[in-house]
């Protein structure tokens, strides 16, 4: 915790989105127990505490729990602690109907909802979301607000498959920096649709923040996709000097 916030200050970052996610390499990291998942929240609700000012927490949630826990876990993250957004990884695909109640109820508490999603060239886990799959959520439920990690996992083949479903967003992170790919998402999904993320610990956020910058971009698209995106659907209504 310490160490993201002395990072993210050395390159001026103000405010961080934090994701709540299993360890890697724990035996339930792909399907959590809901016991696990709310002691992943209750982690995130510590960060929050400490520096209340600058994290913004969402409530990480699995689809293949129990619907009656996870409306509960919604709750306690969302109406009770403030979260602004759920993050979803891999418990099932974003095509599953078992996340609908989820993102329905996102939609009724007006936050959006962060899906994992990625193009594996050798092979994925089958619960693994695609930009697809994800596109096929999106046009199930139009009235929720959903944002497809990663754009550097989907690449222009995962731009394309998003490109007519509105409510989807996308981010910056993922993969290594890859010149011309976020002016492709600017093309095709106009600025407005994207926002900045690092991946950060497994990516650097100079090098990131160097990604999203985009040559042909003009200062107006640099500032929504840094900043103005971010405060629209995450409510936010001030940034700390």
């Amino acid at each position: 915790m310490v160490a993201l916030v002395r990072t993210a200050r050395h390159w001026n970052v103000r405010r961080v989105v934090i994701l709540g996610n299993v360890v890697m390499g724990e035996p339930d990291m792909h399907d959590p127990s809901p016991e696990s998942v709310r002691a992943i929240n209750t982690h995130t609700m510590a960060a929050l505490d400490a520096y209340p000012d600058f994290f913004i927490g969402f409530c990480y949630l699995s689809g293949a729990n129990p619907v009656e826990s996870t409306m509960e876990e919604m709750d306690r993250c969302i109406v009770e602690r403030g979260m602004r957004g759920i993050k979803l990884w891999q418990s099932v695909k974003a095509s599953d109907a078992r996340l609908d109640p989820i993102v329905e109820q996102a939609a009724e508490l007006g936050v959006p909802v962060l899906q994992h999603t990625w193009y594996q060239v050798g092979g994925a886990p089958e619960t693994e979301s695609t930009p697809a799959d994800l596109a096929d959520l999106g046009r199930r439920l139009p009235q929720a607000t959903i944002i497809m990690a990663h754009l550097g996992g989907g690449g222009c083949r995962g731009v394309l498959d998003i490109a007519d479903v509105p409510n989807v967003h996308v981010d910056t992170a993922g993969s290594q920096p890859e010149a011309g790919l976020v002016d492709y998402a600017v093309q095709h999904l106009g600025p407005e649709r994207i926002l900045f993320g690092t991946d950060w610990p497994l990516r650097d956020v100079g090098a990131q923040m160097g990604r999203a910058g985009g040559d042909s971009l003009t200062a107006e698209q640099r500032q929504m996709i840094f900043m103005d995106n971010a405060k629209r659907l995450l409510r936010i209504d001030r940034t700390p000097q």
